[in-house]
């Protein structure tokens, strides 16, 4: 079995920015949702800041600009997999629906001219029209195009292709697709007329959402291709991912257990990458036939049963375009078949109703969701006004959609029903080591509910709280309550005493970063960091007033501390501690190996009651950056309460990361127009990989690369091609309530003119040639970055995407402006092409 070709664009629109009053064209930027002629301000960092600390900035600070958002046109085709009617292996005779998903990437309404045609090679014909789902199913063109509706930003429309394998086809013979026409199966090109192209078309002045104007980048045009392999099974799968966690649990009065709330929040992710290992083709999510205040149409949904022993409480909260919805009935009834309303009242007096609402849902009635797609987020809170002592709280939840596109109107056909339940990574209820190509290998859906603890022992427990749980179907997550006692404590976060961790509440997370000055931010440097300021939150949750004492306590690896830091614990009167990290007898002593000083004690805590407290963290010199060792230093503190009950801990940690955005830079050549490739030139590495304390080479930094550290020797007419790999390396949230490192206004600055020892833009031989020149239409980042180009002997000429000899006439600098934050383990890639002259 072949899997069906699939790939996903990154599409580039345009921006202006206004400098000096003057609108200058400065690069291609992914749109975001912000509207065409929205003012943006923005003070810019060398590097990058963390949202969490705004004073704390880990670059130096440009001056101000403004900038303002041009119309610009944007669009991909992007193929979705190949559905074979007869849902057996390819065969002659048989009907292939060749799927695409088409998406307004520009930041302006528009709509999408459509052929009637597409280009096929191999032994098939396309057999029909082409079809089109703007939202209400599949319906042919008719004639020789079609010009859709209105697309907002970040709108799409289905299309697919009808192909009929010929009679004389024969085993492992290709059916290629192409729907649009650009070279390469280019994403979001200036439009050029060559017959059967998909393209943008704007909107009348005047439209709904059309901004006034023509866009700035012109008309675009996009295409992509497909292929399937005679006699093998087709098979397109909707992986959707289906997340939970515990947002907040707010505790009530804290003699009784019946006045707690906690906050659920999901989020789901239609995947567009199968499991490794799987030969399935990843597909969009489509609606599937819903019961809403009385009248059925096609929504997907997200479900989640108001667990035993509580009841909703406050208004649910869901993304743009998703409508709140309840249930009554009881919860025997599969959530895709139970009746929904729009209100609790309606609900509750709805046909088999029980006497409470009993599922909280979301829906959105659209066409389907494409792959590549995530939504978030979705809340809901529940009070736990039925539990009793030694109650489990347990629930996961669930999303729904349909494998094909489904009519409106229709029964729901179990045989179409994807759903997926929340608590692991597995998409659409795949089994553990299961690949996706037969039905068995998925779970059918479950009513999603878990009445009480027995349930756990056939549907397991997501224990760390945060999608890691493993097994068949789903997992829960599970809170238990218990009948207050007297000695009681939670430590955490600022305002988040009750944080989780990864594993526990005892590991739950406080991460800040120390400022990296530029000179110390070189790979292989160490140097004195700053003190990081941390607030911490500890809570007497016992019943009866006690004393609460504060001390650091050792790390779990004892390694991870460097030696002779710091800790300083400020009280909420102001009192300090200040110990010093051992490292050789992993214990915490006072300054200089002194005693340890008395721990800071606030006394007399009445029960209930939150008090917060400061910790202060002073690495010492000759410290590594957190992007070489990949890992922040943990300054574990326990908060313990001593009261008439006895005594009870609990530890919360506070991590300091010496940055934690990590840039690796790779090279490769390309042959170009110019000679043969040199042997092991053509994979990415790290070139020289020279360790800046000269203590000798490195490995290879791309752990791909096919040989390690071989020098690079481009001729005239070769192409080298940089890659600067950006990755956040700081702990990724898990639980509930840690504060996690983001990093935001992230910008990537490529200077030739001799910056940072760059020299790639200068005329060394003065030959009156630069060395190298821009290769147009390869500057590009994975995550939708901004790329702005400049021109000139000092790379502050604001310039197009062009290629030259010179430094006025070519590109001496690029400016890569990331698209949103970076979050936690995520990582993005900005590349770029120079030909040797």
């Amino acid at each position: 079995m072949t899997k069906t070709r699939w790939k996903k664009y990154r599409p580039l629109i345009a921006t202006a920015l206004a400098i000096g009053g003057t609108l200058q064209m400065v690069g291609a930027v992914l749109a975001d949702g912000t509207a065409a002629g929205t003012s943006i301000s923005n003070t810019a960092t060398a590097t990058y800041n963390d949202p969490n600390d705004p004073g704390s900035t880990l670059t130096t600070t440009s001056n101000t600009v403004t900038v303002e958002v041009a119309e610009v046109a944007g669009i991909t085709v992007q193929a979705a997999g190949v559905d074979d009617v007869n849902g057996n292996t390819v065969d002659r005779g048989d009907v292939l629906y060749y799927n695409y998903v088409i998406t307004n990437v520009g930041n302006d309404t528009t709509s999408f001219r459509i052929p009637n045609s597409a280009d096929i090679t191999g032994p098939g014909v396309i057999s029909g029209p082409v079809e089109v789902d703007q939202g209400g199913g599949f319906t042919a063109i008719s004639g020789g195009s079609l010009d859709t509706g209105a697309v907002p930003p970040g709108g799409t429309v289905q299309v697919r292709v009808p192909v009929t394998v010929d009679s004389n086809a024969n085993p492992n013979d290709i059916i290629t697709v192409q729907l649009g026409n650009t070279p390469g199966n280019g994403q979001n090109q200036l439009f050029n007329t060559d017959g059967g192209d998909v393209y943008t078309v704007d909107l009348a002045n005047g439209t709904a959402g059309e901004v006034d104007g023509a866009p700035a980048n012109g008309v675009r045009e996009a295409s992509d291709a497909q292929q399937i392999t005679v006699g093998n099974a087709s098979l397109t799968v909707p992986l959707v991912k289906l997340e939970k966690a515990i947002s907040e649990q707010i505790p009530g009065d804290p003699s009784i257990i019946t006045d707690d709330q906690v906050t659920y929040e999901l989020s789901f992710e239609v995947q567009d990458t199968a499991p490794i290992g799987s030969p399935v083709s990843p597909g969009p999510l489509y609606s599937l036939p819903l019961s809403v205040d009385g009248g059925t149409a096609n929504y997907v949904l997200v479900s989640d049963a108001v667990p035993a022993g509580t009841a909703l409480t406050g208004t649910p909260a869901a993304p743009a375009g998703w409508q709140v919805v309840y249930t009554a009935e009881a919860t025997s009834t599969l959530a895709s078949s139970a009746r929904w309303y729009t209100t609790p009242a309606a609900a509750l007096s709805g046909t088999g109703a029980t006497a409470n609402i009993t599922r909280i849902g979301f829906v959105r009635q659209v066409a389907s969701i494409a792959p590549g797609t995530t939504v978030q987020p979705f809340r809901f809170t529940v009070v736990t006004s039925g539990v009793t002592s030694g109650d489990n709280v347990a629930n996961l939840a669930q999303v729904f959609g349909y494998s094909e596109a489904a009519n409106p109107g229709d029964p729901v056909d179990p045989n179409k029903v994807v759903a997926d339940e929340s608590g692991d990574q597995q998409p659409s209820n795949l089994k553990d080591g299961e690949d996706g190509v037969e039905p068995t290998d998925f779970d059918p859906p479950s009513d999603g509910y878990i009445d009480d603890a027995t349930d756990l022992t056939n549907t397991g427990e997501d224990t760390g709280k945060n999608n890691t749980g493993s097994g068949d179907g789903g997992e829960a997550i599970v809170l238990q309550f218990n009948d207050p006692v007297q000695a009681s404590l939670l430590n955490g976060p600022l305002d988040e005493p009750d944080a989780i961790g990864p594993t526990s509440d005892e590991d739950d997370f406080t991460n800040k970063s120390a400022f990296v000055p530029s000179a110390s931010s070189v790979p292989g440097s160490t140097y004195n960091p700053s003190p990081v300021n941390f607030s911490n939150s500890v809570q007497n949750n016992g019943t009866d007033p006690g004393d609460i004492t504060l001390v650091p306590t050792p790390p779990a690896t004892a390694t991870d501390l460097p030696d002779g830091t710091q800790v300083t614990i400020v009280g909420p009167n102001g009192s300090t501690a200040t110990y010093e990290w051992d490292q050789a007898n992993g214990v915490f002593t006072g300054l200089g190996g002194g005693p340890a000083p008395a721990p800071i004690t606030v006394v007399n805590v009445p029960a209930g009651q939150e008090v917060d407290y400061g910790v202060e963290v002073d690495l010492p010199a000759n410290t590594p950056l957190s992007t070489d060792i990949e890992r922040g230093f943990p300054v574990p503190i326990t908060a313990t309460l001593t009261n008439a009950g006895g005594s009870a801990s609990n530890t919360t940690i506070d991590r300091v990361y010496t940055g934690f955005l990590q840039l690796v830079k790779l090279s490769r050549i390309l042959q170009g127009d110019g000679p043969a490739v040199g042997a092991g030139q053509g994979s990415f590495d790290s070139t020289p990989a020279v360790d800046p304390d000269g203590a000798g080479p490195l490995p290879a930094i791309d752990p791909n690369s096919a040989v390690a550290d071989v020098p690079r020797t481009p001729q005239p007419g070769n192409i080298i091609e940089y890659r600067i790999t950006y990755t956040n390396i700081s702990e990724q949230q898990s639980g509930s309530g840690n504060v996690v490192l983001t990093a935001d206004n992230v910008i990537i600055t490529e200077d030739g003119t001799g910056a940072n020892g760059n020299n790639w833009a200068l005329d060394q031989d003065a030959n009156g040639v630069i060395d190298t020149s821009n290769v147009v239409n390869t500057a590009n980042d994975s995550r939708g970055g901004g790329i702005g180009f400049f021109s000139g002997a000092s790379g502050s000429t604001a310039a197009a995407d062009q290629s030259g000899t010179t430094q006025t006439s070519d590109i001496t600098k690029y400016v890569d402006t990331i698209s949103g934050v970076v979050g936690p383990q995520q990582s993005g890639n900005f590349t770029f092409q120079r030909r040797l002259n």
